[in-house]
């Protein structure tokens, strides 16, 4: 089940097949107002410039442009935009790339239905969905990079909880309901890949600070 109300989609590539294919798997989906596509960049950025949609499935390879060109010009063009690359290409320095210049998940499109339903639902809530090679190292090697994907009140709770307040008195404080505040917990664990609340603190400590602004 997905977690959020209705959004558009717009999917660039030039395979004609592949995209109709896709069409087939998300066309019925009621969580889509819009599926468009795109055969080119330049198409899709006139399409991305007028639709502003939610959400873009790119193609690594164009023919008028490479993934890393398209997902910096989509993003000056749509910047409220989440960008999934849905492509044949596997090379970890380019995937690193492309989560470095802002793409929420990459995706080889050998996938199924399921695996991309989940990567659309995580894009929505800023999770990112890249392989584990990729993701595991940033925590470790820029933890200043992984806690940007947190929200304004995801960054707040998670300094509280750092401060050892419990679930109750962070509620207090922020004057929200214990359950909520125990959501945004968890919704920060997934983020940061993280396991309970000692390796939270661990983690603010080694940032040594969060930009909460």
């Amino acid at each position: 089940m997905l977690n959020f109300i209705e959004i558009k989609v717009l999917h660039i590539d030039d395979h004609l097949l592949f995209a109709q294919g896709i069409h087939s798997l998300l066309g019925n989906e009621t969580f889509i107002r819009e599926l468009i596509h795109a055969q080119t960049l330049n198409e899709g950025i006139r399409i991305a410039e007028k639709l502003q949609p939610e959400l873009i499935l790119l193609d690594y390879f164009l023919p008028d442009a490479n993934g890393i060109e398209s997902l910096q010009l989509l993003q000056k063009i749509s910047p409220s935009s989440k960008v999934i690359l849905l492509t044949m290409e596997s090379n970890p320095d380019v995937i690193e790339n492309c989560k470095r210049e802002g793409a929420i998940g990459f995706l080889q499109k050998t996938i199924g239905k399921k695996t991309l339903l989940e990567a659309l639902n995580k894009a929505m809530q800023n999770i990112p969905t890249f392989p584990p090679s990729i993701l595991a190292p940033t925590r470790q090697s820029n933890p200043q990079s992984l806690v940007k994907i947190l929200s304004k009140r995801e960054k707040q709770i998670a300094n509280m909880v750092s401060e050892g307040l419990t679930s109750a008195e962070i509620a207090k404080k922020l004057f929200l309901s214990e359950l909520t505040i125990n959501t945004h917990r968890r919704n920060i664990m997934q983020k940061l890949e993280l396991k309970n609340s000692a390796q939270l603190v661990a983690f603010i400590e080694k940032l040594k600070f969060m930009d909460i602004s």
